[in-house]
């Protein structure tokens, strides 16, 4: 059982495969199993690496007081622990912005960056026509906040799976086991959504970041998503923007084939050396 100890966190990872270094980091309310899918699929031509961020999973540590940063600083000191970088960055939703804020903060060790559907509301709050949707989406979170810290992390849980839900009611389909598994990270989400770089991410990224970066959005996700998502790529100075048929917030599970592919094809067209 691999555990790399940073100081006082202790992160739980697992590293498979051969070919270029690569990392796939997981968003709220799930840890490292979440790739359990495609991991296999991509070690047949990378090296994968998955781990499980502070606080989640078997990864343990203080809680984080900038979630963003503090989670881009403890991958950071895992891929030195384990000699592994340059990386490309796989990141889905709320670890989108920690996979940014690394390649802004330690350029070296990211060759490239593939993001799926990232919390990037801010995006949404430059255009007139998308401003109030900002607001309504920030309001939403802020909501689903204090219910968490008032004690019904089980009414925040449900409001935010059926908003990412690509059908009605959502959280009331999933296993009884799934549905503990996402209660149990309730604080953590709410950790991670009250820092304003998960939602907002620096401006400078937008500017200076001249790797490759891959966009993804679901064909079947939220309107708002998909709005988000071309907003970013629109801002990105090395962006590819691609929709993925048939799927929605979490395509690594509802279409892991698909997925996969979309990986390879990317670091072909982009011209990003890999093995």
């Amino acid at each position: 059982m691999p555990i790399a100890t940073l100081s006082e966190v202790r992160i739980r990872y697992d590293l498979s495969g051969h070919g270029d270094p690569t990392v796939l980091l997981h968003g709220s309310l799930v840890d490292r199993r979440t790739w359990d899918m495609v991991r296999p699929g991509l070690a047949q031509s990378l090296t994968v690496l998955v781990y499980d961020r502070r606080g989640h999973g078997e990864s343990t540590g203080p809680p984080r007081k900038h979630p963003v940063r503090d989670d881009a600083g403890d991958l950071a000191g895992l891929l030195e622990a384990i000699d592994l970088f340059p990386v490309h960055l796989i990141a889905h939703s709320y670890a989108g912005a920690v996979a940014l804020r690394l390649a802004m903060d330690r350029p070296e060790m990211v060759r490239s960056l593939t993001i799926h559907e990232p919390m990037f509301f801010g995006v949404l709050e430059d255009d007139p026509a998308t401003a109030p949707e900002a607001d309504r989406l920030a309001e939403g979170v802020r909501s689903m906040r204090s219910l968490v810290r008032d004690g019904h992390p089980d009414l925040a849980v449900r409001e935010v799976m059926d908003s990412l839900s690509t059908e009605e009611g959502g959280w009331s389909r999933l296993p009884t086991g799934v549905q503990q598994g996402l209660l149990r990270l309730a604080d953590r989400w709410a950790e991670e959504l009250g820092d304003p770089e998960s939602t907002h991410p620096d401006p400078a990224a937008f500017t200076d970041l001249l790797i490759p970066v891959l966009l993804t959005t679901g064909e079947r996700s939220p309107p708002f998503l998909q709005r988000i998502v071309a907003g970013t790529a629109a801002r990105l100075r090395n962006a590819t923007l691609r929709t993925l048929p048939g799927v929605g917030h979490v395509p690594h599970l509802a279409d892991p084939n698909q997925f996969i592919a979309l990986i390879h094809g990317f670091l072909v067209e982009r011209n990003v050396p890999f093995t």
